[in-house]
């Protein structure tokens, strides 16, 4: 069984799993059998880390934005970056308008390098997938619902605080709404890895394989 690449969103707030939960489905033997073909995994977060480092006319916008996160040798001060995007809504959406078109362009050409291997479902993590306007693009979106709590309990045990936490959860308070507004598909994403992966596999074989029953 084979078919064309179908690129899904995976989107959901800070520390609900969306890395694991992708990992985790790329690594699926009976997942990539089901769909008829390899998954493979596009982390817009990573891609924009390295646009900054490399793109010079991305990285002097920003400056021209945020200019107090440079550091002394020209390169960007990411933690200021985020500091101050998080904590004005304004800077936030100045940088998307900057960010977003390298990300949409970079998606095109990762789609279309996975197509020329034969790659069957192309999983696209990222936190903003409604507003970035990436979901017009994709053929569906899942979103990780995670409790608060948890999400704040493995922020901080992987070395963040809380008050960082409580800064990025509150800057992204938008996000369900968004989720909503583009019909994207919930996964409980609350308990053990194994069940979000069965959850996340049900949803990802009704959209590369849209005729089957799976009932």
């Amino acid at each position: 069984m084979s078919g064309r690449l179908v690129r899904v969103g995976l989107g959901g707030p800070i520390a609900s799993g969306k890395s694991s939960l992708a990992a985790a489905l790329v690594a699926s033997g009976e997942l990539q059998e089901t769909i008829g073909g390899a998954v493979e995994h596009l982390d817009v977060d990573a891609l924009l880390r390295a646009a900054r480092s490399s793109d010079a006319s991305l990285r002097d916008a920003i400056l021209t934005v945020v200019p107090d996160s440079r550091r002394a040798d020209g390169a960007l001060d990411t933690k200021a970056l985020a500091a101050r995007a998080f904590a004005d809504p304004a800077v936030m959406h100045r940088l998307e308008e900057l960010q977003w078109p390298v990300v949409r362009a970079a998606l095109s050409e990762a789609s279309r390098v996975a197509e020329g291997r034969g790659v069957r479902l192309l999983l696209v993590e990222a936190i903003a997938l409604g507003r970035s306007g990436l979901a017009e693009v994709l053929d569906g979106v899942l979103y990780l619902q995670v409790d608060e709590a948890v999400r704040r309990q493995r922020f901080v045990t992987r070395g963040g605080s809380a008050d960082d936490f409580e800064m990025r959860n509150a800057a992204q308070a938008a996000i369900p709404a968004e989720m909503a507004r583009i019909g994207a598909v919930p996964i409980d994403g609350s308990g053990p890895l194994p069940e979000s992966v069965h959850a996340a596999g049900l949803a990802l074989r009704r959209l590369c394989l849209p005729r089957e029953s799976i009932d």
